[in-house]
This record gives C-alpha cells, sequence and structure tokens, in this order.
C-alpha cells in the first residue's frame, strides 16, 4: 500500500518535471533542419562559408551527454565558418534529435556520423569531436576512410575510460536507470537543470542508462596505431576558444 502510494507520488512529480521543463526548455529547430536516419531522426545545422570553394567541410561533434546538443559548440562553428563550411548535429539520444528506447553504443553513432557525411554533407570532412564523442570519431573514421580526411580531438576522454566495458554493477545501474518510474525519477535527479535532457519526454533516460551501464565506451587505441589520416589531439580547450 505504502508502495504504491510512493510510486504514484513519484509517476506524478515524473509528469510534472517533464511539463514544466519543456515548457521552458529553449532549444530552436528554426536555424537547422532533420534527416530521416534509419534508427530515428536527427538534427542538424548548417553554417555555410560565403568564401567556400569546395574547400574543407568540417563536422563538429559535440559530447555525448543527454544534456548537450549541438547548440554546444555554436560558437566554434561561428568562428570556424568564417573560412570553412561547417556543421553540427544532435546525437541521437541528446537535444533535438529521437530519443528511441534503445541501448546505446558506439556503433549507432558511427552509422549516424556516416549518413550524416554522405547523405547531408556530400562530401568527405574534417571531423572534429569533443570529450567522450573522441572514440565515436576515431571508429568512423576507420570504419570510412574514404569520408573523413583527418581527425581533431578536443579533450578525449582517457583511454582507460574507454577501456571500461559493462560489467555486473554497470549493467544493473543501466536497468535501474531504466525502469518506468524510478529510473525515471533518478533521471529528474541527474538533470534536474536541463532542458535539452528532458526532450523527447521519458526515453530520454536512455541514452543516460547506456552511459552509466559503459556501453558507449569503445577500446579506439588499436585503430588509433593504425590510422591512416592526420589524427590531432587538443586538451583543455572548451568550445568557445
Amino acid at each position: 500500500m505504502v508502495f504504491g502510494t510512493a510510486l504514484v507520488l513519484i509517476e506524478a512529480f515524473n509528469r510534472m518535471v517533464f511539463r514544466l521543463i519543456n515548457e521552458r526548455q529553449s532549444l530552436s529547430c528554426k536555424d537547422g533542419d532533420f534527416h530521416d536516419f534509419r534508427r530515428g531522426r536527427f538534427f542538424y545545422k548548417k553554417k555555410e562559408c560565403g568564401q567556400d570553394n569546395g574547400g574543407e567541410v568540417i563536422l563538429l561533434l559535440h559530447r555525448l551527454s543527454p544534456a548537450v546538443s549541438a547548440d554546444s559548440c555554436e560558437e566554434l562553428a561561428r568562428q570556424l565558418s568564417k573560412k570553412r563550411t561547417v556543421y553540427t548535429m544532435d546525437f541521437l539520444g541528446c537535444g533535438r534529435s529521437d530519443k528511441p528506447p534503445v541501448t546505446y553504443v558506439n556503433f549507432l553513432y558511427v552509422l549516424q556520423i556516416t549518413e550524416m557525411i554522405e547523405e547531408v554533407i556530400g562530401r568527405p570532412v574534417h571531423l572534429v569531436a569533443e570529450g567522450n564523442s573522441a572514440s565515436i570519431a576515431v571508429a568512423a573514421a576507420k570504419y570510412n576512410p574514404e569520408s573523413i580526411r583527418r581527425l581533431t580531438l578536443l579533450n578525449p576522454a582517457s583511454q582507460e575510460e574507454e577501456k571500461q566495458l559493462p560489467e555486473t554493477k554497470s549493467r544493473i545501474a543501466k536497468k535501474l536507470i531504466e525502469c518506468p518510474v524510478i529510473g525515471t525519477f533518478l533521471y529528474h535527479i541527474t538533470f534536474a537543470k536541463s532542458g535539452a535532457a528532458h526532450m523527447g519526454g521519458e526515453t530520454a533516460r536512455y541514452l543516460y542508462a547506456s552511459i552509466i551501464g559503459r556501453y558507449t565506451n569503445y577500446d579506439v587505441e588499436w585503430m588509433l596505431k593504425e590510422m591512416n589520416i592526420p589524427v590531432k589531439t587538443v586538451r583543455n580547450m572548451e568550445w568557445g576558444e
């Protein structure tokens, strides 16, 4: 009886939080467009350089987190677009993109990047990735070398972090966050101040569940050793610098 009442109250709280946060979230879709990817629709933006004559195109990848979107690299995109055409996109599970209730893994994003380059951009790119999206960028370059001319990794996660694969405790944590009522409540506590993290309703928590479950990690050390394109690593740099 008490447990049932508690669940009802928690569910009422969850619905209220979604409503209030979505009412004041500020992510706009007016400056971008959506692409229908086979795993879900994703949002992207293009900043075209007036001086571009078939030169380098840059694709910026934001840090992988439910609280982050392509808007986090807006200032860097603006600066770079003075001389180059720049694209940004929201990863699936982030920002304005779809947030399907699935397990998010590195290769899902490799597929998203590949489709973005091949079907939206239409020519090879310079791929720039921040934080824990660096391993995704490396894997994308490894499996699609003809689509990526070079890589720049900003503040990449350590190789020790990326080597931490799913184990018993992380799998339990993932299942807990995926629980409809309790998991949503825990998700609200973690991302209470993020409007981006609550777009898409209750399925927004699935990316977070996959991250803490270590399902988005991927050991790319061997890929870097075999890479045949230029790779630059930059540390202690913020997007706005």
